[in-house]
């Protein structure tokens, strides 16, 4: 009995070893979206740690409607590189942005996915 429970002890000293070992791929690999973050959120496997970090794009556009109803921006912009061509598109935005931005008004801003929906960050005018 003691033997076995020798066995099953060392079998586990062994599992845990292991999966310390693993952790080092956790660390922080240094990316855009981990940085100041002690543990690697692309490494995590953990989907909830990826999506509180979504990629973002610069995007430069022009507001062709604010539709409050809808609590997003219709925004004709400039190819998003790797992501999208030029077009006019419906944006999501927080309602600060919707107090702060007017038709016609020539912005910059970070164009993330989340959720399967488009949003701007980081709204700022731009000159025309």
């Amino acid at each position: 009995m003691k033997t076995l429970f020798r066995v099953l002890l060392a079998s586990f000293a062994l599992a845990v070893a292991a999966g310390a070992a693993d952790d080092t791929t956790k660390k922080n690999c240094g990316c855009a979206c981990c940085k100041g973050k002690e543990v690697c959120c692309c490494h995590e496997g953990d989907a909830a740690a990826k999506a509180a970090v979504p990629a973002g794009h610069p995007l430069k556009g022009v507001v062709v409607d604010v539709l409050a109803d809808k609590k997003s921006l219709l925004v004709r912009h400039e190819e998003v590189p790797g992501v999208m061509k030029a077009m006019t598109m419906l944006l999501r935005v927080d309602d600060a942005t919707l107090a702060s931005v007017k038709k016609g008004d020539a912005i910059t801003a970070t164009l993330t996915n989340e959720d399967g929906a488009w949003w701007l960050h980081e709204v700022k005018s731009a000159a025309k």
